[in-house]
């Protein structure tokens, strides 16, 4: 039976966008397995003749490989497909293109992907735990665990040994982290406090985001709790406080004390809604995929194992 195979090209210009595609055509006799060889030898050739066109819709290489780790790469270039004329799962291989030459350093099959395996076949030392693929089963993905695993242990472990401005100082950056995987890095407005705006109730504290941004600003920069803001007197000074009772103490001039625990039992109901959003809007759990991968944890450190 002859069916045709594809050769398909991205075409990626130097700020990591692709907004042309390509593609050449074989009919091809055989398996699939004698086909992809037959691709694979004929992918530098078949560049000098491939049809290329534009795409409706540009996409980033970062956009690309979140779509390749979740198997659904194909979507970004599906017109593609579709003007050459191929059918339902058609036999191809793709190739990113940079300067006209074809660049990429691991080969996989299409379908979800799996990060450990790309390190391993580019022989890289170590081991590193893919987090989407710890995280996935039969049930789906438990975003909130591997939130839990990936950021609040540790500020569990460092309020539990009463290491209070390290807990703190791990907690802001836990928000500043999550923000970004929401927002992005976006200008204007610090996406701290748009975050926090989105899915926060402060008001039993007695705190605004943006006083709670400013404590952020002084504890991670100089550790303390007078940033540029607060010294120009545009923001209250604002600082927190241990105890049992969740009442707010009075502002004395000098700071106004918020309950530590009480941010804490914020964040977590922040933190709740924010992740019924990704149930109500599974779209959104591309972008978080593919911002959750630049970020970096205790969890997601490569480990090697030293023979004597």
């Amino acid at each position: 039976m002859v069916e045709d195979i594809y050769n398909i090209y991205l075409f990626f210009d130097p700020k990591g966008r692709c907004a042309r595609a390509g593609y050449a055509v074989h009919a091809h006799t055989g398996s699939d397995e004698e086909g992809l060889q037959r691709l694979t030898k004929m992918v530098k050739a078949d560049l000098q003749r491939a049809t290329k066109l534009n795409l409706r819709t540009s996409f980033s290489i970062h956009e690309y490989n979140t779509r390749c780790r979740l198997g659904t790469a194909t979507m970004l270039y599906d017109e593609v497909l579709q003007h050459a004329g191929a059918g339902l799962s058609p036999l191809m291989v793709v190739t990113p293109v940079l300067n006209g030459k074809t660049h990429f350093n691991h080969t996989s099959q299409h379908g979800d992907f799996d990060v450990s395996e790309a390190s391993e076949a580019a022989g890289e030392h170590g081991k590193m735990v893919d987090w989407l693929v710890k995280y996935t089963s039969d049930r789906g993905i438990d975003l909130s665990q591997l939130i839990h695993d990936d950021y609040f242990a540790a500020i569990k472990l460092t309020f539990q040994a009463q290491q209070y401005v390290s807990s703190m100082k791990l907690l802001l950056s836990c928000i500043d982290s999550i923000a970004y995987i929401e927002f992005g890095d976006e200008r204007g407005a610090p996406t701290f406090v748009r975050w926090l705006h989105a899915y926060a109730d402060l008001d039993p504290l007695g705190i605004t985001a943006e006083e709670l941004w400013e404590l952020r600003n002084g504890l991670l920069h100089m550790t303390n709790i007078s940033s540029s803001a607060v010294k120009q007197s545009r923001v209250r000074r604002i600082s927190f406080r241990i105890g049992n009772s969740q009442a707010a103490l009075p502002d004395t001039g000098s700071a106004y004390y918020f309950d530590f625990r009480g941010l804490i039992n914020v964040f977590a109901q922040a933190q709740a809604k924010w992740l019924q959003t990704y149930s109500a809007s599974p779209d959104k759990f591309n972008k978080f995929v593919e911002r959750y991968d630049e970020t970096v944890s205790d969890g997601r450190l490569a480990y090697h194992s030293i023979s004597s």
